[in-house]
C-alpha cells in the first residue's frame, strides 16, 4: 500500500537524520465517543429567537501562486521537497468570533494547513492582543490537509522533510489569520447557535486496521475490518450559525478523517476534501455564509478512499468524497435545535514537555536542547473552550481514537466534549500505551513515550475546571 510505504520512508528518514546529525538545537460523564444529545424539532429558517450572543464569521484566502514564487507543500516527506506546480483549489483561514452577555469573547479559526506550529500561534496572539484576544480565547485549528502551503516551520525536522523556512510564507499565514479574525469581529451581529450530531457510517476507517493495508493484489482486500479492535469516531457534529431572524451566517462542522485522499503524487495546493465540503455548504446556506471544518481524533483515522495509482483518480475521489460528506451535513442541518445555554468560557495552560523519545532509534532519549529539532518551545498549549454546554478540547498533535476516548472520560457531568486537533501547536502523534506496544507508524511517530496519555490527561484536567 502506498500509505504504508510512505510511513516506512518517514520512519527511515527520521532514523537517518538523527543517526548522522550532531546538531545542538540553535512539535456518568459524557465521553469523547458518545454522541451529543442535541437533535430536536426542526427549526424554520425565518423563526425569530432571542439570543444573548453576538457572532461574526469571515474567511481570508491564503492561496499563493506557485508560478510567481517557489513554494513547497507540507504533509508528505515522500514528496522529497519538490516544488508546488499549481493550485487545485484555494486554501483559507476561516474565523468565527463570538461574545456572550457577559462580554466573554472567543475566536475559533479553521485553517487549511497541515498543522499549526507554536510560532504561528504565538505571533497571532501577539498581533491580536490589542483586540481582546489572548492565548485563552483564541483557538487555531488545522484541517490537516497534506496539500497546503509549507515553508512556515523553522524546526530542523520540518525543513528537512518539507523544505526550508520561507519567511514570506510564514508572515503571509500569520497576517491571513489576523485578518480573518478581525473581519469576523467586525461582522458580529446578534445571533443564535443551533446544533445536531449524528453518527454516519462508511465515511471513515482506521488506518491501523490490517483490512485496509491494501497491496497491489486485489485479493488482499478480502481481509475483514475489525472495528472493535480498531475503532473510529463516526460522529458528525454540525453547528448552524444564524442571525436572530434565522438568516444563515455559516456553519462549523466537526468530523474525523485525515484529509489525505491526495497522495504525495499531488504537487498542487489543495484543501483536499474539506475544500469541496466548504463550497457545497456555503452555496446551500447562501451568499456570504462561511463554513469551518474542525478535525477530531484523526491520528489513526483516514477517509474511505485510499490512494490511487493515478493522480486524476485521486482528484476525482476528493470531489466524490467531499460531496458525500457535504450530503451528510446538509441532511443533518435541518435537524438542528437551539443550544439551551449561550454563555462562553475558555482556559489554556502550558504544560512542560516530557522527554522526547525516538522509538525507531532504539528508544533514544533526546536532551532538552535537541527537542528543538522537533519543537521550538519547552512547553505545549492545552486549551478548552465552551459554547453553552459543548466543550472543545484543543490538542497540539494527532490523537488516536482511543486517546480521545480516554480523554473523554474527563468530560464534566452535564457537558458534551469533542476533541479538536491538531490545534495551537504540533507534537506529532499521541497514542495509548497499548498502541505504543503494538507499534506501527503512529507509535513510531509518537515522540513523547509510551505513557503520553498520562501527560495529556494531567494537562486536560487543568483546563476543564476553567470552563465549567
Amino acid at each position: 500500500m502506498n500509505s504504508y510505504k510512505s510511513r516506512v520512508v518517514f520512519s527511515i528518514t527520521i532514523f537517518v537524520l538523527l543517526s548522522f546529525t550532531t546538531i545542538a538545537a540553535n512539535d456518568s460523564a459524557p465521553s469523547q465517543d458518545e454522541a451529543v444529545s442535541t437533535t430536536g424539532d426542526q427549526m424554520t429558517a425565518d423563526q425569530p429567537i432571542a439570543s444573548s450572543l453576538k457572532i461574526g464569521m469571515a474567511k481570508v484566502d491564503m492561496t499563493l501562486d506557485p508560478a510567481k514564487k517557489t513554494l513547497h507543500l507540507t504533509g508528505y516527506g515522500g514528496r522529497r521537497k519538490k516544488a508546488a506546480t499549481g493550485v487545485l483549489d484555494p486554501v483559507f483561514a476561516r474565523a468565527l468570533v463570538a461574545s456572550d452577555s457577559e462580554g466573554h469573547m472567543l475566536s475559533i479559526v479553521g485553517l487549511d494547513l497541515c498543522y499549526v506550529n507554536s510560532e504561528i500561534r504565538d505571533r497571532v496572539v501577539e498581533k491580536l492582543s490589542a483586540h481582546g484576544f489572548d492565548e485563552n480565547n483564541l483557538l487555531l485549528a488545522a484541517t490537516h490537509t497534506h496539500s497546503s502551503l509549507g515553508g512556515y516551520d523553522r524546526t530542523f525536522i520540518a525543513k528537512t522533510l518539507f523544505g526550508d523556512l520561507d519567511q514570506d510564507v510564514l508572515d503571509h499565514i500569520v497576517s491571513s489569520i489576523v485578518s480573518a479574525v478581525l473581519k469576523a469581529k467586525e461582522n458580529m451581529v446578534p445571533a443564535r447557535i443551533e446544533i445536531a450530531t449524528e453518527n454516519i457510517k462508511g465515511m471513515n476507517r482506521s488506518r491501523r486496521d490490517p483490512a485496509f493495508e491494501f497491496s497491489e493484489k486485489d485479493e488482499d482486500r478480502a481481509v475483514k475490518p475489525n472495528p472493535e479492535k480498531y475503532p473510529v469516531d463516526e460522529r458528525l457534529t454540525v453547528f448552524r450559525i444564524a442571525r436572530v431572524d434565522g438568516k444563515p451566517i455559516g456553519a462549523v462542522i466537526h468530523f474525523t478523517a485525515h484529509p489525505t485522499i491526495l497522495s504525495p503524487k499531488n504537487l498542487s495546493i489543495s484543501a483536499d476534501y474539506p475544500g469541496v465540503l466548504y463550497r457545497r455548504v456555503e452555496e446551500s446556506m447562501g451568499e456570504g455564509a462561511v463554513a469551518i471544518f474542525l478535525n477530531g481524533t484523526e491520528g489513526d483515522t483516514a477517509p474511505t478512499p485510499d490512494w490511487e495509482r493515478d493522480l486524476n483518480k485521486e482528484i476525482a475521489n476528493v470531489k466524490e468524497y467531499g460531496n458525500k460528506l457535504a450530503d451528510e451535513v446538509l441532511r443533518v442541518l435541518p435537524k438542528v435545535s437551539p443550544m439551551p445555554k449561550t454563555d462562553i468560557a475558555y482556559k489554556t495552560v502550558y504544560s512542560e514537555l516530557p522527554g522526547f523519545i525516538i522509538r525507531p532509534l532504539f528508544h533514544m532519549h533526546l536532551s532538552a536542547r535537541m527537542t528543538r529539532l522537533f519543537y521550538l518551545r519547552s512547553d505545549a498549549p492545552f486549551q478548552a473552550v465552551r459554547l453553552g454546554d459543548i466543550i472543545m478540547i484543543a490538542l497540539p498533535g494527532e490523537p488516536t481514537t482511543n486517546v480521545g476516548r480516554s480523554l473523554g472520560s474527563l468530560c464534566p457531568t452535564g457537558y458534551s466534549c469533542m476533541i479538536v486537533a491538531p490545534a495551537n501547536g504540533y507534537l506529532a502523534y499521541f497514542v495509548t500505551p497499548e498502541q505504543y506496544k503494538e507499534g506501527g507508524y503512529e507509535a513510531n511517530s509518537n515522540f513523547l513515550g509510551p505513557d503520553v496519555i498520562d501527560w495529556l490527561k494531567s494537562s486536560v484536567s487543568q483546563v476543564l475546571p476553567g470552563v465549567q
